[in-house]
């Protein structure tokens, strides 16, 4: 029994983590697969519009490779506490410390990203006529909605493997 409940919140903490991996890849795979085709007619050659066109998709898609790579750096940490029976992830208190930063620094990141997406797919959108868009261009628009959504589901999964980190620190 006192085994199962030391390993109680470095297996959450593992569940929230892989949770965080999987929202921050499909946020990933939705903003590379994001693709906008404008044809203006006339003779001119369509344009075509992805993530790499726009700066701010651009900086949605480089947090989410880079909270990947974080998060993937981090199961390990909570794996061996789980495997050697340990409350507190990392050994020691110094360690747990040092991990907790890093965790608020890169949940900060996340968040910052969420935000970037959502603060210009919103003023893009409504600076383009909003509804009276056409549909490929409002798919394209909430398509990068969907990406930054899942973003900040991954940041606040974040947010609450920080507050189990700290709350296993002071326990």
């Amino acid at each position: 029994m006192a085994s199962s409940s030391r390993t109680a919140l470095p297996s959450a903490v593992l569940a929230l983590r892989l949770l965080t991996l999987a929202l921050l890849a499909a946020s990933l795979a939705v903003i590379a697969a994001d693709k906008l085709t404008l044809d203006f007619g006339g003779g001119l050659p369509p344009k075509k519009i992805t993530f790499k066109d726009v700066y701010a998709y651009r900086y949605v898609l480089a947090i989410a490779v880079i909270g990947c790579a974080y998060t993937l750096l981090q199961i390990p940490f909570v794996a061996v506490s789980i495997a050697k029976r340990k409350r507190m992830i990392g050994g020691s208190e110094n360690v747990a410390l040092f991990l907790i930063f890093a965790d608020v620094i890169f949940a900060l990141l996340v968040a910052t990203g969420a935000g970037a997406g959502f603060g210009l797919t919103y003023d893009a959108k409504s600076a383009f006529g909003g509804s009276k868009l056409p549909g490929e261009v409002v798919r394209f628009f909430n398509m990068a909605y969907a990406a930054a959504g899942l973003m900040l589901l991954a940041a606040a999964a974040m947010a609450l493997i920080i507050m189990l980190s700290i709350y296993s620190l002071v326990r």
